[in-house]
């Protein structure tokens, strides 16, 4: 039943996947049944061929797969090229960050296989346990195994490396909130009452006051945004959402307000850093991350001949790794990896769009805005637009946690789009 009351994003996202299927009258044991089916699949529409291939649900699933390990391999070869001074500067060898990154690059693929071919039932069934179990991880930043890195707390120390519980959280989010929140619309439905959306929105509260008490406001917003997007997908009421825009927004304000060094990172992003105090300070980091834009010029100076990578530029292989790309590869280079998360997202959408069942399309819903909204958030750092907020670019960025759970979210993903007629039986077929 329709909730008059949802929302406009809701209604929108309703109305965009009726427009893109059509209703058919089959025969079947004697009976008549009415069957939906993606209006891009009817033959007399000519089938897949011209532009309509951009929406072809199996070429976006190989697309998908593609971009995914190119940015990956993107990813591995810059932060080598990135990190080389830094690691000798530090009496490391020049090969070990990028071996490091090259090792959970192994790791990420496996999970990234494995959680492909885990069945979404599988996934929704397991999503409760799930979330629990990032909660627990997340509290472990706050025991003595907990490690503070540029004044947030949220790693955990495990012997011979370092990992970020919060990159598990956000797939437990994508995977919990879609279950969460078709659960609250279906009980919204029979009641005529909307309160059920009271039991996500508390839980997603949770997951956000755990991030937050780690300090990492940036990885919070990430969060926030992916469970906002899965209940105004599952219909939650207009003006619920705009309650929590405001409680967000002050929230934000106030925490911001408080803290010295979030309010400073604000003031230099909109601010010309004109002091020599400011420009050695909090402009520091956003200042070279522009001059390794501008010196990049059209085509780079080559990949390896970055010069501010010569400890110029703090976290040159890890936040700051696109501002690297710019200048080594130049604006070919930094519109070659935009395109490729506007293809990667596109991908998604357009999959989610054309699923028939509820979840799988908010899943994949929910991983392209972590995605690709972690990375519009990471450019628009990078250039200026936002201040600094510590967030990786997923697939390239160094971070074995960043870069592990982004593939285990593709691999979920992949899982997810199988569920597609299209899509399994072309992958049926190459495993048979």
């Amino acid at each position: 039943m329709e909730n008059p009351q949802q929302s406009w994003f809701s209604k929108l996202w309703e109305q965009t996947k009726e427009s893109l299927s059509i209703k058919q009258i089959v025969q079947h044991d004697g009976r008549y049944h009415e069957r939906t089916k993606p209006v891009l699949d009817v033959a007399k529409r000519g089938g897949y061929q011209g532009a309509r291939m951009l929406f072809n649900p199996l070429w976006c699933y190989h697309c998908f797969v593609g971009v995914v390990m190119f940015l990956t391999f993107v990813g591995v070869i810059m932060v080598f090229s990135s990190s080389s001074i830094t690691m000798l500067s530090s009496d490391k060898s020049p090969w070990s960050q990028g071996a490091n990154q090259a090792m959970f690059c192994a790791l990420g693929l496996l999970l990234c296989a494995l959680g492909a071919h885990i069945q979404p039932r599988v996934y929704r069934g397991l999503s409760g346990i799930l979330l629990i179990i990032s909660w627990f991880v997340q509290l472990l930043t706050l025991t003595p195994i907990g490690v503070e890195i540029n004044g947030n707390r949220g790693w955990i120390n495990i012997g011979f490396t370092t990992v970020q519980p919060a990159e598990f959280m956000k797939l437990a989010v994508c995977i919990w909130m879609p279950l969460a929140v078709i659960i609250a619309k279906s009980r919204a439905a029979d009641t005529r009452n909307n309160n059920s959306y009271a039991v996500p929105i508390i839980m997603l509260g949770i997951c956000c006051a755990l991030v937050m008490l780690g300090k990492d406001m940036g990885t919070t917003m990430i969060v926030l945004i992916i469970g906002v997007i899965a209940l105004l997908l599952g219909g939650m009421p207009g003006k619920w959402f705009w309650s929590m825009v405001v409680l967000a927004v002050v929230a934000s304000t106030a925490l911001i307000i408080q803290s010295p060094n979030r309010l400073a990172r604000v003031t230099a992003a909109y601010t010309k850093c004109g002091t020599a105090t400011g420009f050695a300070d909090t402009c520091y980091q956003s200042v070279h991350a522009k001059y390794a834009l501008a010196s990049g010029g059209f085509l780079g100076v080559g990949i390896g001949n970055s010069r501010e990578k010569w400890n110029y530029l703090p976290e040159a292989h890890n936040d700051f790794i696109f501002a690297i790309i710019g200048e080594e590869l130049g604006f070919v280079g930094t519109v070659m990896i935009v395109l490729l998360f506007v293809i990667l997202g596109w991908c998604l959408l357009c999959v989610a769009l054309q699923a028939t069942d509820r979840y799988t399309a908010m899943v994949l819903m929910c991983i392209a805005v972590w995605i690709l909204g972690q990375a519009m958030v990471n450019i628009m750092v990078v250039i200026g637009l936002l201040p600094v907020m510590g967030v990786p670019l997923p697939f390239v960025s160094a971070g074995g946690s960043s870069l592990v759970m982004c593939l285990g979210a593709a691999g979920v993903a992949m899982s997810m789009m199988r569920q597609q007629a299209q899509i399994a039986t072309a992958t049926d077929k190459l495993s048979s």
